[in-house]
């Protein structure tokens, strides 16, 4: 590769594990990293759960500091934004007029959360969980006593929920869907995650609406679509993210509720990357395109991304994976659980498993609830077995021939 630069759009996980990936994969030339935020790279994970409930400061999340891209020369751009992509010249054009040019462009740009867009949505009290802010903020606010409405039960919402629990807030959950994690869980996975939510005092209800946030200048009280008032006097709501598309759409490359990738996480234009949140790629695994929104995801697809700009050819198809943790429990997903025609539990140890399966009796998913150990242990095997393809053999009950525990321990 005889490039003189680099340049990576978007200067979260992805982008930033990429640009690292870069100088550790042997790029001497130079390399721009370009956010739109004020802050350097950091870990979103934890603002949801570590920094609600004061075991982390927002500032601790940073995956490294400031010096740090300084003594590994890579310029950070923060506070910008590129405007467009000129693939005829191969430069980006900056929101300060500035123009990059490039050999290889990475498009990191993630995902932008959805706003609620309900009446009262901008009084005081009412957050979305996104960025450092919003995760100190929300700390702030949280106290012993305290009424809160979470509005969607999503992963966000839920870490939410179990973390103003421990701090001993008063907790209802409000989501429109007909269960939690719709998008990533089965129903009977849901069903065992929100009992454990309600054993602990958090009112959970689905398919309701939310018609209006009402208060004098401050939040208090959410008003349902059937006319029933929830008093609180804080609302965090996480409905969803999108795609930060728009720079690849006017730029002329493929998008499909994400940036169409091959497997090597290259776009139709051979010097255009992506990788994270935004880029949907070909899986030979599960013979399809997925686009995926987690923190493992970002972490491979900026080294497999960051090896193909040097020219390696490597074939990112890894098997998904998502881990949350809630109270006590930890939950993780391994392969497209809700992929499967057939959903077959049992236990190993003290983790409840729920395996996903063509009607043939083809692995796609597994999710493990319950204590980590035994979680982890299981969601590693059974991602080995998804990967590989493996069948398990199911009898005319539904009940695995091998009991789980003994295809897990084998």
């Amino acid at each position: 590769m005889n490039a003189q630069s680099v340049v990576i759009v978007g200067a979260g996980h992805s982008g930033a594990k990429a640009a690292a990936a870069l100088r550790k994969h042997g790029w001497t030339g130079e390399i721009s990293l370009v956010g739109d935020e004020p802050h350097v790279p950091y870990d979103r994970p934890p603002l949801s759960k570590a920094v609600l409930l004061g075991k982390k400061t927002s500032d601790q999340c940073a995956f490294f500091p400031a010096s740090w891209f300084e003594a590994n020369q890579i310029e950070l751009l923060l506070g910008e934004t590129v405007q467009s992509i000129d693939r005829s010249t191969k430069r980006v054009l900056l929101s300060d007029s500035r123009r990059l040019p490039y050999e290889k462009l990475l498009l990191a740009t993630g995902s932008a959360i959805n706003q609620l867009a309900v009446p009262g949505a901008e009084l005081d009290g009412v957050w979305p969980l996104r960025t450092p802010q919003h995760a100190d903020a929300i700390a702030r606010s949280f106290h012993a006593g305290q009424k809160l409405v979470v509005i969607g039960a999503g992963v966000i919402g839920l870490e939410v929920a179990a973390a103003a629990v421990e701090l001993g807030c008063d907790v209802h959950v409000l989501e429109v869907a007909p269960h939690a994690m719709a998008r990533s869980l089965p129903l009977d996975v849901s069903s065992a995650l929100v009992s454990e939510h309600r054993g602990r005092g958090v009112d959970i209800r689905f398919g309701v609406r939310v018609a209006a946030l009402e208060g004098d200048g401050r939040v208090a009280a959410v008003r349902l679509d059937t006319g029933e008032v929830i008093e609180c006097e804080v609302v965090v709501y996480g409905v969803g993210v999108r795609p930060r598309t728009e720079l690849a759409e006017t730029g002329g490359l493929a998008v499909d509720n994400g940036i169409m990738t091959n497997e090597l996480l290259q776009t139709e234009d051979p010097d255009i990357f992506a990788c994270g949140d935004v880029c949907k790629y070909k899986s030979g695994i599960f013979d399809r395109f997925l686009r995926l929104e987690n923190w493992r995801n970002a972490e491979d697809q900026a080294d497999t991304a960051a090896r193909n700009m040097l020219g390696q050819g490597k074939a990112f198809d890894e098997v998904p994976w998502f881990w949350s943790n809630q109270y006590d429990l930890a939950l993780q997903v391994a392969g497209v659980p809700a992929y499967g025609s057939l959903t077959v539990s049992g236990t190993v140890g003290a983790a409840r498993l729920f395996l996903s399966l063509t009607e043939h009796g083809l692995l796609r998913g597994a999710c493990a609830l319950g204590p980590v150990r035994d979680v982890a242990m299981s969601i590693r095997k059974l991602k080995t077995m998804i990967a590989a393809g493996f069948i398990l053999d199911v009898g005319a009950n539904g009940e695995s021939a091998v009991p789980l525990n003994d295809l897990i321990r084998e």
